[in-house]
């Protein structure tokens, strides 16, 4: 009588996420590159003052990759979220208890 099914892990699901971040990685180098092109048609050579374009980029592209890999963990804590909790449901659920008369 029990209508619980555990949810079903699909290895699938964890590939596409995976490709969807490497896609994400791989747009930020094509961004950074457009970026540091576009700078440098407008921008004179000498004329800039603080961190260079490079020092600026590179910190933005730093900033990508933890995003990245916080997702990266986050997609890990889920999976295993996903595996423990059902059966921990089921076992609290399937559990006899005793009522107090």
């Amino acid at each position: 009588m029990d209508n619980h099914q555990p949810a079903e892990f699909h290895p699938d699901e964890r590939e596409t996420t995976h490709k969807i971040l490497a896609d994400i990685h791989e747009q930020g180098r094509h961004t950074f590159a457009l970026v540091k092109a576009l700078v440098d048609l407008i921008t004179p050579k000498g004329e800039r003052d603080g961190p260079s374009l490079e020092e600026l980029l590179a910190k933005i592209m730093n900033q990508q990759m933890q995003v990245i890999m916080i997702g990266n963990a986050i997609l890990s804590d889920l999976d295993r979220l996903g595996k423990t909790l059902p059966e921990a449901l089921v076992e609290a659920i399937e559990e006899p208890r005793v009522l107090r008369s």
